[in-house]
């Protein structure tokens, strides 16, 4: 693949990176300092060297502070079935299908505001300031005595956490080339996977606090897990980097240089350019972003469906007791981990995301009708490990897709939110979807979802085959997202 402004001869002279066959960018020739002198290259064992310590810097925090944010939005489901069901009186009508709903509401209002007050701000001031404030309000919820101050509570947990992983998403692809971002959010994708796994095993912990203080098991999960939340979020302030371009305090001169140096020789928008509503709108206009969305919303659907309603499957179709419901529901969440590296790796290896995708989410349908349909329990508990062991990968997969075929900062913000929108489009789907009084089939649900994944493999197929013709066109000397030589990832 020949990428923007290499693979020829007049490269070395501008001192731009070498890409090696891997799309990784390593060292760069003399004059990569023409515009500041004390520049020195970096050798190649230079270049890993900071590339390991940026993963260790910024990685694992952002890992472990999108974690805590999932298990804060999809423990609801474990708290239901721990008692909160009847202090609420859940039962009636369509009240948890309420709850469930009105969070995704606020998450889709928010997610592009979010993401263009983010680079003003700072990357370390907003995310943290995001994740305390979810923190605080999961608290609250633990204190709620009506179903209809719980429903308050979420839609402002949807007003906060909007931003957080369109956030996260947006700094780390602007970190890394377009072939190393793959196995990147897929390692930080693949820590939430396991925490909502093992969520279920330390919400069942939290429940045998039942009684002290005076309040009941699943009001602990939301209390403890709030003040976890603060405390891990206001510490990650202390540790996020910014953008490479404002990273002074993080990198020396000449590895900001590198940075900014193989960034531009991967896709040429290692610079932040100015957001304004002109820029957004003409990014908006790309009909791309909505596939990508809706690629993001049959990712997220039978993941929110698995989340809020595989412990009330467990119980009242399986026959489990609550305690085995919330234990029964963290294993396939192993099998989801392991895939998602799988993937990830397997997609920055031979430079392709459409496909691994569409393989996976055709999967996860398959494991949503034998959890529904089989007809005894291990035969839906497999189900359920083959739903959940595929669908994890498809968020992180699809998030590096959309990264991999756009350029420039500002279309980079708004169509990571754009394609997270359509990532909480699917919570309100599975909301609707999923309706209480099907309980423990699902029936409406899961023909949906399995619908959406349908149409989704097929956006998939067309949108490679515009790439590919886009490509053709390229190599014939037309140009990609206005710079020549620029070729999409299929």
């Amino acid at each position: 693949m020949r990428h923007p402004r290499h693979s020829t001869n007049s490269d070395a002279e501008e001192g731009i990176p070498h890409v090696d066959e891997k799309g990784e960018s390593w060292g760069y020739v003399e004059n990569a300092g023409q515009d500041n002198p004390s520049v020195d290259s970096l050798n190649e064992a230079e270049g890993r060297k900071l590339i390991r310590r940026i993963d260790l810097r910024l990685l694992p925090i952002l890992g472990i502070m999108y974690s805590i944010s999932l298990i804060d939005r999809t423990n609801l489901g474990l708290a239901l079935v721990a008692g909160m069901q009847e202090d609420l009186v859940l039962a009636v009508g369509s009240r948890y299908t309420i709850i469930v709903m009105v969070f995704f509401i606020t998450y889709v209002t928010f997610e592009i505001p979010s993401n263009l007050v983010l680079p003003k701000i700072g990357a370390a001031n907003w995310l943290s300031f995001l994740g305390a404030s979810f923190g605080a309000i999961l608290i609250g919820m633990g204190f709620t005595h009506h179903w209809g101050t719980m429903a308050l509570c979420r839609a402002l947990l949807g007003v906060f956490e909007a931003g957080f992983l369109p956030g996260c998403t947006y700094l780390i692809t602007c970190w890394y080339t377009r072939f190393e971002v793959g196995k990147r959010l897929s390692a930080f994708w693949i820590l939430s996977v396991l925490a909502s796994g093992f969520s279920a095993i330390f919400a069942y912990a939290l429940t045998l606090l039942k009684g002290k203080q005076g309040l009941n098991g699943w009001r602990w999960i939301f209390i403890i897990e709030g003040a976890i939340t603060i405390a891990i979020c206001l510490f990650g302030r202390l540790i996020i980097i910014d953008f490479p371009s404002k990273a002074g305090n993080f990198l020396k001169p000449k590895e900001k240089q590198f940075i900014l140096n193989r960034i531009n020789a991967d896709r040429g928008d290692a610079e932040e350019d100015d957001i304004n509503a002109a820029k957004i709108f003409k990014h908006l206009k790309d009909w791309k972003l909505y596939s990508w969305a809706f690629n993001m919303m049959a990712s997220t659907l039978p993941g929110y469906a698995y989340s809020y309603f595989l412990p009330i499957i467990l119980r009242d179709g399986m026959g489990f007791s609550s305690t085995q419901a919330q234990l029964l529901s963290a294993p396939p969440y192993v099998l989801a981990a392991i895939m998602a590296f799988i993937s990830g790796w397997t997609g920055d290896r031979f430079k392709v995301r459409g496909p691994i995708i569409a393989v996976h989410q055709a999967l996860t349908a398959a494991g949503m009708l034998i959890t529904v349909y089989g007809k005894v329990n291990a035969v839906r508990y497999f189900g359920a490990f083959l739903g959940i062991g595929f669908l994890q990968f498809c968020v992180p997969g699809v998030l590096t897709f959309q990264a991999n075929n756009v350029t420039s900062h500002s279309k980079r913000a708004v169509a990571s939110a754009t394609c997270l929108i359509g990532g909480g489009i699917g919570g309100i789907v599975a909301g609707c979807a999923y309706i209480s009084k099907e309980s423990p089939h699902y029936t409406t649900g899961v023909w949906t979802t399995f619908g959406i994944s349908m149409a989704s493999i097929a956006l998939i197929v067309i949108m490679d085959l515009y790439f590919w013709r886009r490509n053709k066109a390229a190599q014939a000397g037309g140009m990609n997202e206005g710079m020549a030589g620029w070729m999409y990832t299929l």
